[in-house]
């Protein structure tokens, strides 16, 4: 029998403090990768659908405003990566849609779905999982999106992040979260390199999330100690965002910390590591060794590309109903 609150999952997951033990699980643009293998188009109404069948607890998309004015899912700026067409996102509208097709980003086969608008990602929900959107355009698309989840009737299942590179201040972002008429719920994403704990605690104290989304980006072979694994890029503390002064402020604020274990490689794309080296890829062979780690140091929300593998984990080891 669960011993987690049988409250309303998002009730849940707004009241840390009150359901210890229990580990959320997002679906990193929706359920469509198996073993790092591309099975459906991300960011699509089916790889949200896939999240929901398995009992995921929240879905993250990423949305972008076009022409029109329309909102719709899709992770980058321009079509070609993952469709079968070319040019900017925001130029297209909302007729344009259908006459584009999703397509796997390296073979370029057609996956038979198309870029959703964020009504129909909302409608795929069901009644439980929540999710969470991610403002590709600008912080400025969060009241659009509020004002959408509470035409669709989903607000209480909404969440928006946000990392502000746009430079954009906290306080405007609390102004701008006070004068919506619908309720929304910021998950600000803070990078350790470039925030810091100062920034992690400002964000609390300014935004007053229910989460915050903690990059690790851990330098790859910044340690030159004894470590091999510090010499690898990986994480042997979680750094400052996984710190006992930071879990100490996220309990007395009732702030879940969100690790993103996503499948990146920083060493061939430069990108940021946002796990500390300790990603899917190594999860599903040493799941301790990621999951049980982040776990160890404070998240209670792991963001993944490989759900199915991470909720079984879970399941098994008792952080998950």
């Amino acid at each position: 029998m669960s011993t987690f609150d049988p409250r309303q999952l998002h009730e849940r997951f707004r009241d840390p403090n009150g359901t210890p033990g229990e580990v959320f699980v997002t679906a990193h643009r929706g359920d469509f990768l198996s073993c790092g293998k591309v099975v459906t188009a991300e960011n699509s109404v089916r790889a949200v659908e896939r999240a929901r069948d398995l009992g995921v607890d929240m879905v993250e998309v990423d949305v972008h405003r076009i022409a029109d004015g329309s909102l719709v899912v899709i992770h980058d700026r321009t079509l070609e990566r993952t469709t079968d067409a070319t040019g900017e996102v925001a130029a297209l509208t909302r007729s344009d849609l259908r006459a584009i097709e999703l397509v796997h980003p390296t073979t370029r086969a057609p996956l038979g779905c198309h870029i959703p608008s964020l009504e129909a990602v909302f409608a795929a929900l069901g009644p439980q999982m929540m999710i969470n959107v991610e403002l590709k355009s600008g912080v400025e698309l969060l009241t659009d999106v509020a004002t959408l989840a509470e035409r669709c009737g989903v607000s209480a299942q909404v969440t928006v992040k946000t990392n502000l590179r746009d430079g954009t201040d906290f306080t405007t972002i609390r102004k701008m979260i006070d004068a919506c008429t619908a309720p929304v719920d910021v998950i600000p994403v803070i990078i350790d390199s470039a925030d810091g704990f100062e920034g992690f605690e400002r964000a609390v104290r300014i935004l007053r999330p229910n989460c915050v989304e903690c990059v690790v980006d851990y330098e790859f072979g910044a340690d030159d100690g004894y470590s091999l694994l510090a010499r690898r890029g990986m994480t042997l503390d979680g750094g400052v965002l996984f710190s006992p002064r930071a879990r100490r402020l996220a309990v007395e604020h009732n702030v879940r910390l969100f690790v993103n274990t996503l499948y990146v490689n920083p060493v061939t794309n430069g990108n940021h590591q946002w796990n500390g080296g300790r990603s899917c890829e190594l999860g599903r062979v040493v799941p301790d060794a990621v999951y049980g780690f982040w776990i160890a140091h404070g998240a209670t929300v792991i963001q993944t590309d490989e759900a199915p593998f991470v909720l079984a984990w879970l399941r098994a080891a008792g952080f998950h109903s």
